[in-house]
């Protein structure tokens, strides 16, 4: 670890230029009790709403920080011994234009008019619950760990109820939010971090209560992660904490027709029944433990196509709720790159026979346990649960605990194992983050891997110094990871390297014409092997525009080299062979605003491949017809030209989704999909209908048609396209609160 040293001195010696700034005291506002709850409705006409003075000091964040709001806002709060609850009145000048079109729970609430509420129930200003809501009342919701969010952190569903009114003078909210779905302190009086926004849509401004200054950064959820700067929630007293057990039990049935040999008429067919639950207990007010028997996923949406055109391993998200729920503290590494724990290694291929898991906090430290009996689907549930004490089922385990220290750093450490017979794995590791400034950071992480076959043994880490404010970036990192790491719970896209990236940016605003702000960055990454020997370089230069409209432009290039040592197979019947390559590519983006009734993009890149050419295209569009219906359509595609055998060809993908609502408690959803390597086309149809609050019927149908004959066109008019297999589920879920 010695060559990490100098990026420790540049944060020595560079970090005071980035000092942190005068943060003013936190504005604070009181809740009131009341004996009398309001009716949520979304009409502000209970007798509680009368008795409280409105907060009314929005401020504008985006586009012109500072300012007074275009369209007024106000909040209220109030609470009894089991709920907390707001009151909004969002008025409006235009309502007729008010955007309001989503009806899919954890949908895309960024398209519309919508609200949220930050809360940091522990005052330590790293962590926080998100409530979101859109101009209908559609709810979304995600947590924030140590003020930071990925897509993950919206896949936690909380149990809360929202309505909404639109007027003739704009939109009113009523929010209730359960004591028991927060998690907190003991104590008889307790003070949260608040933070609320409400998005005016077709106007992209952004209102904030307290204000988070640009300079914590210019993205969608920068403010909203930024928990050191939350205001204050006072006057909370006697609430009632409650036994907090959840118990969700489920019972799924499902049919199956496969065809084996497309060349024959002979199907198989299966019919199949199960049954699992869920358990969640409060053990205390923060801290919190959830059991799983033969859990289920068949509800989960499908992956999205990809074609893989490079030699490292493509990387698809987690989209199950059991993992997914919290799962910011199990993080460790560089994301999506060299992960020590990546949750969807566990249960895949096989059935989750049994699992638990602890959340929460103890005293300072902030604490995650995972351990997960895998083993063969097939079987009663009986004859599942026995397998976890026989030498089929294998056990996956993850153990984090971290700490803060100081005003905004955290330490922690992880370790993941697995088991089955006689194979065996561990990673251990640590990391350290100090955040200071507004948006700058320093990160060092550490992972070690022991396993039963020293051939699997290594470790992995990085040191990382990252320089931001509102208008210029800049940040250092040198990452290792060994030639042999391989955590068997983990994600490693590229081993055996030394790699250093650096990268620089200029994020003026503009306060005249139709762009609002523009932004130049440049990357470089430069990596050896292990050996100190040269494996590849880029330099990647980009420049963008966004509209005070939320149109974007971008233009970007790249200059690489790449030394392969071994040659790889780019198709099954394509070897790419070893040699050094340098070439160069250009591109560009253009995408107009998702919110309005008719949105798309267009993207394309070209230049040099290994030896030959290529040239990437891709276009989107998307119809949002109304809060009934909205279409989407992708297609991309790639022409490569390579100078060897069979190194003329077309990679493509394409697909439709669809969005169907009747309510907010009744969507469907369909996903059809195809791409010209496989030849399959594939469509995910789930219905999702939310019985009671927290509770669901899922009826989910995935089928898939194979494309026989030779020709890689993409819709080939000669071609046969066969069933190769239908797969039909209905899932029953029912929550039971005690």
């Amino acid at each position: 670890m010695r060559r990490l040293s100098p990026l420790l001195l540049l944060i020595l010696i560079v970090s005071p230029a980035f000092g942190q700034s005068q943060i003013p005291e936190a504005p604070s506002f009181e809740a009131v009790f009341t004996d009398a709850a309001p009716r949520v409705d979304g009409h502000l006409d209970d007798a509680i709403w009368d008795q409280i003075s409105p907060m009314d000091d929005f401020v504008q964040r985006w586009p012109n920080e500072g300012a007074e709001p275009t369209e007024y806002s106000w909040a209220k709060v109030a609470y009894d011994r089991d709920n907390l609850y707001f009151a909004f009145n969002f008025t409006d000048k235009e309502p007729h234009l008010i955007r309001a079109k989503n009806m899919e729970r954890g949908g895309r609430n960024d398209r519309d008019d919508h609200a949220y509420i930050g809360i940091d129930t522990f005052l330590d200003g790293r962590n926080a619950f998100l409530f979101e809501m859109n101009a209908l009342g559609t709810q979304d919701d995600a947590l924030i760990a140590d003020e930071n969010m990925t897509i993950d952190s919206y896949s936690w569903d909380a149990v809360f109820a929202s309505e909404t009114q639109i007027t003739d003078k704009g939109w009113t909210m009523e929010v209730r939010i359960p004591f028991r779905q927060l998690r907190f302190p003991e104590g008889d009086e307790l003070t949260f971090g608040l933070f609320m926004r409400r998005t005016v849509n077709r106007k992209n401004e952004i209102q904030n209560w307290p204000l988070i200054p640009l300079t914590y950064g210019s993205g969608y959820s920068d403010d909203m992660k930024t928990v050191s700067r939350y205001g204050r929630l006072t006057g909370i007293k006697n609430i009632r904490r409650g036994k907090n057990i959840e118990f969700k039990p489920y019972i799924i049935t499902g049919a199956q027709e496969v065809r084996p040999d497309l060349r024959f008429e002979r199907t198989e067919s299966d019919n199949s029944y199960d049954a699992g639950f869920d358990v969640k207990y409060g053990i205390t007010s923060n801290l919190t433990l959830d059991f799983t028997v033969n859990t289920d996923f068949a509800q989960v949406e499908a992956d999205n196509a990809q074609v893989n055109l490079t030699r490292f391993s493509l990387f698809f998200p987690e989209k199950r709720e059991f993992f997914l729920e919290r799962s910011g503290i199990f993080e460790h590494g560089d994301s999506r790159r060299t992960q020590t724990f990546f949750s969807r290694r566990i249960g895949l291929t096989e059935s989750i026979l049994a699992g638990t898991r602890l959340t929460g906090q103890v005293g300072r430290f902030n604490v995650g346990v995972l351990n997960i009996e895998t083993g063969p689907a097939e079987g009663t549930l009986g004859e599942k649960l026995g397998r976890i004490f026989g030498d089929e089922s294998a056990n996956n385990a993850v153990a984090r605990v971290q700490t803060n220290f100081g005003r905004r750093g955290s330490a922690g450490v992880i370790l993941t194992s697995y088991d089955r017979g006689d194979d065996w794995n561990r990673a251990i590791g640590f990391d350290v983050r100090q955040r200071f400034g507004s948006a700058s950071s320093a990160d060092v992480w550490f992972t070690n891997v022991t396993d039963d076959n020293p051939d699997h043994e290594d470790w992995a880490g990085s040191a990382a110094v990252s320089f931001r404010n509102d208008i210029y970036g800049a940040s250092l990192s040198y990452t290792s990871v060994g030639e042999n790491y391989r955590p068997a719970l983990g994600f490693v896209r590229r081993r055996d390297m030394r790699q250093t990236i650096s990268t620089a940016t200029y994020s003026p605003f503009f306060d005249n014409g139709p762009f609002r702000q523009g932004t130049a960055h440049v990357m470089g990454i430069h990596t050896n092997g292990q050996d100190g020997e040269l494996q590849s370089w880029s330099v990647n230069p980009s420049i963008g525009l966004t509209s005070q409209a939320r149109m974007q432009v971008r233009l970007s290039g790249s200059h690489e080299f790449d030394r392969l040592e071994s040659g790889f197979r780019i198709r099954p019947d394509a070897e790419i062979r070893p040699d050094d390559y340098t070439f160069t590519r250009i591109g560009a983006r253009f995408n107009t605003d998702p919110g309005k009734r008719l949105s798309g993009g267009a993207n394309f890149e070209t230049g040099g491949f290994y030896g030959g050419d290529r040239f990437d295209w891709g276009v989107n569009a998307g119809w949002r017809q109304s809060k009934y219906l909205t279409l989407g359509a992708n297609l991309s595609k790639s022409d490569v030209d390579l100078p060897i055998a069979n190194g003329e060809f077309s990679a493509t993908t394409a697909s439709v989704d669809i969005l169907a609502s009747v309510s907010r408690k009744l969507f469907a959803k369909a996903l059809i999909q195809y791409d010209n390597f496989s030849r399959d086309v594939n469509a995910n149809i789930r219905i999702n209908w939310i019985h009671t609050p927290g509770s669901d019927l899922f009826l989910v149908l995935n089928t898939s048609w194979h494309a026989t004959g030779d020709n890689e066109m993409l819709f080939d008019p000669r071609a046969d396209f066969l069933m190769n297999s239908t797969v039909g589920v209905a899932k029953l879920t029912y929550l039971i609160l005690l």
